[in-house]
Parts: structure tokens; sequence; C-alpha cells
């Protein structure tokens, strides 16, 4: 039987994408829906007109989540640490798989296990271990896929793009793996048609458009733009000691964003392997095919 699948989160700058791909798959599916606050349910008036149901509700009502076999969570930063409401609602309302807004670095590796900007994520995880072993039925995905190629380039990393130069904290040759929008969009849609190993509850799906270095990728974009970076490395620490004046002061929004610059350059944005992308039938983008697409040359 096909798959039932409700997206959380769906108006952002990955979940527009995500939507998409859903409506280029739909016939593989029973039903696609979004579950949507009622006050913004006609922001999804385009998508309704293309097959997708907008379910308004709340994310913590079990009957919001009604009908529906699977969850795709995309929650950013602000109700991240909501997940696990969100994660008991849907067990309650009849969902029996859940896909929590997991995309990124592996945060299990050792090096990230204080990592601050991954705490939400940490506690989600182990939210979902508690579930499934209370709920036999309950089974969940993990999509590991390193950062956004396209979001890799921004402020949020030290990259300014209008003067061409990067300062940022690491070294140059930090590795990172980097996947494309689009590409993560294909992972995610099919990934939930792939059948789960009999008696598997937790499922790690680990795809990587390229594997390759922070100074790598900056490479790429000064030569895709015609214009070389300059590129300053500090001392990790410094950005550090700056996200803990942050927390002192409980100015979340800094903290959260002085820990993410230590992560593009700082060798754990990566996605250790074996990587899964063989059990998909497309190739993804390299950096510099997603680089060419987001900044055409004038001809």
């Amino acid at each position: 039987m096909a798959p039932s699948v409700l997206l959380i989160g769906a108006s952002g700058a990955f979940g527009r994408p995500l939507v998409e791909e859903f409506i280029n798959q739909l016939s593989k599916f029973d039903k696609v829906g979004i579950l949507a606050n009622p006050s913004k349910v006609s922001k999804f008036a385009n998508v309704a007109s293309r097959g997708i149901h907008v379910v308004p509700g709340s994310f913590v009502d079990p009957k919001s989540y009604a009908g529906y076999d699977a969850v795709v969570s995309l929650a950013g930063n602000a109700i991240m640490r909501l997940q696990p409401a969100m994660i008991d609602a849907a067990i309650a309302g009849g969902v029996t798989h859940f896909y929590p807004s997991e995309y990124g670095s592996d945060v299990a590796q050792e090096a990230l296990k204080e990592f601050r900007y991954f705490r939400d994520k940490r506690v989600v995880r182990n939210h979902l271990v508690a579930a499934a072993r209370a709920h036999p039925d309950f089974r969940y995905t993990l999509m590991l896929t390193g950062p956004f190629t396209e979001w890799t380039i921004d402020k949020v990393y030290s990259v300014y793009q209008d003067d061409k130069k990067v300062v940022t904290y690491g070294r140059p040759d930090a590795p990172i793996d980097v996947t494309s929008i689009p590409d993560i969009s294909r992972y995610t849609v099919l990934s939930i048609l792939l059948p789960f190993v009999s008696g598997q509850q937790k499922r790690e799906i680990r795809v990587v458009g390229e594997s390759t270095t922070f100074q790598g990728l900056i490479d790429v974009l000064g030569e895709v733009e015609g214009k070389a970076y300059q590129t300053t490395y500090l001392p990790a620490d410094e950005a550090l000691a700056e996200q803990e004046k942050a927390r002192k002061a409980e100015d979340e929004e800094a903290e959260l964003a002085w820990s993410l610059r230590t992560l593009g350059a700082g060798g754990f944005a990566i996605v250790p392997g074996p990587l899964d992308n063989a059990r998909f039938d497309f190739p993804p983008e390299s950096v510099r095919e997603t680089f060419e697409r987001v900044f055409p040359r004038e001809q």
C-alpha cells in the first residue's frame, strides 16, 4: 500500500523544494499533506490546487495526524526543541514512521557531542529511541546529508559574497560533505518508499553530493563567479568565546550563530560512511554544478 505523508514546517527554504518534489512523485503516494496553523492555510493555496492536502491544526494535537502513516519534520531552530511533543502527538494520532529535522552533519560524531548548535537534535534523537522502545510498531529515519551546498556560502558560514571574502573559524583543509537542496529533496521523497529491514525501528540514510574541503568550496565558488575570494582562517576558540558570552547574556540566537560559524571549516560537517547513494537511481549534483545553477554567469 502506498504511504501517506504529512509535512511539518513546509513553508521554509527547504520545505518549498521538498513539496515540489512530492508533487513530482505524487502518484507514488496515497496522499501528501501539509500541517498548517489555521491562520496560515492560505499560504498553501497554490500547492493545494496541485494535489497536496492542507491540514489545519496544531502539531501537538494528535487529531492533526489522523490518517497519515509518516511525518517529515522540517522544524527550524525556533521550534526544534518542540519535536519530542510532535513525536508523541504523531504516535497518538496513528503515525508509525517519523523523519525528524535531522538534515546535515552526523551529530553522533564524538567531536559533536557537546556542539551547541546541535543540542536540540541530540535531545530529539534520545526521544526517538525512547519512543521506539515504548511503541514496537514505531519507526524513524535519520536523513544525514551534510550541509546544504547552497547554504555553505552564506554569511552564517562567514562567506561574504558581495565583498568576495571569507573570515571564518577553522582551517582551509577541513573536510566537508555537502548535498544540494534539490538532491536532498529527491533523496527524502524516494527514501520513504524504501522498505525497512524486518524488525528495524531506527534507519539512517547517509547520502552526500560531494566530499571536499572548505577551501575547495570557496575556490569553486570563486571560479564560477569569476573572481577569487580572500580567505582568512581564525582560531575556533575565538568564536567559542563569543558563543559563551552570548550564552551568559541569554542571547540564544547569537549563541547558535557563533556555534555554527565553527562548523564549516571545523572539519565536523561530514557524513561518515558507508553511504547510501547507490540505493538511488540518480547522480547528485557536484559543488560546481550547484553553484553554476544558483549563480549562472552572463554570456
